[in-house]
């Protein structure tokens, strides 16, 4: 791992830096100090594989967006390649929280494939820990987000499929994990603008034999948050 001027691994000092940031933070709803979420993305980017870069940059994901720190204070602390992550990975806090969703969506789109991969770690353990809360409290859990269950299900469908947009094996992916036995048969999680795509047919038993293009982004975190979000808003009525 790569060391400081103080002898610290890099990914050391960004916990240190994303600790202090976020002091005072908690999850949404809840006593939870905040830090867990940043720590927790960083840790399944590490099980996921990912480099050390993109690891930081996923303990550092939220500081720019929600606390005081600056772009460039982690460009100069921790170099441009993860800097250009941490932007990537940022919403525009002065839109409302339709606006900057959709305008977070489309970036996605032809955002960097680092970027892409903290999208997944992030949005998959916000996922786990709505789970966890839904198992303990149902539906109230919904009552801590903006636009309950619906608005959540249109923005982490839209995520997926943004970033599923990027390469086709990742978009046969979702179309394989979407199959339902309604009378309708197969629906596609809609994108930002609630289309779905066409693509070739495709045998979706052979999908999951084999991985996705790891150069788009981390198919196993990609699949991981795909399966949160059938899991969680799949099959419901909206």
């Amino acid at each position: 791992m790569t060391q400081n001027g103080t002898g610290k691994n890099q990914i050391e000092e960004a916990i240190e830096v994303a600790a202090e940031a976020h002091q005072g933070q908690y999850r949404k709803g809840t006593d939870t100090p905040y830090i867990t979420h940043p720590y927790a993305v960083g840790l399944i980017l590490m099980e996921a594989g990912c480099t050390e870069a993109v690891i930081i940059a996923g303990i550092l994901h939220d500081t720019v967006e929600d606390t005081d720190l600056t772009l460039e204070f982690i460009r100069e602390r921790f170099g441009d390649a993860i800097a250009n992550i941490v932007d990537g990975c940022s919403e525009n806090k002065a839109l409302r929280w339709r606006a900057r969703k959709t305008e977070r969506i489309e970036a996605l789109r032809s955002a960097s494939p680092e970027v892409c991969t903290v999208t997944c770690a992030d949005k998959l353990h916000n996922l786990r820990t709505i789970i966890s809360e839904y198992d303990l409290i149902g539906d109230a859990v919904w009552d801590r987000f903006h636009g309950g269950v619906e608005d959540q299900a249109w923005y982490y469908r839209s995520v997926l499929g943004a970033i599923a947009d990027r390469d086709a094996t990742l978009q046969k992916r979702v179309e394989c994990a979407t199959l339902t036995t309604h009378d309708n048969g197969v629906h596609a999680i809609p994108d930002a603008n609630d289309t779905a795509p066409q693509h070739e047919p495709f045998d979706c038993n052979d999908a999951r034999k084999r991985p996705a293009a790891v150069d788009v982004v981390n198919a196993q975190l990609f699949q991981q948050f795909q399966q949160a979000v059938v899991y969680l808003f799949e099959g419901r009525t909206l």
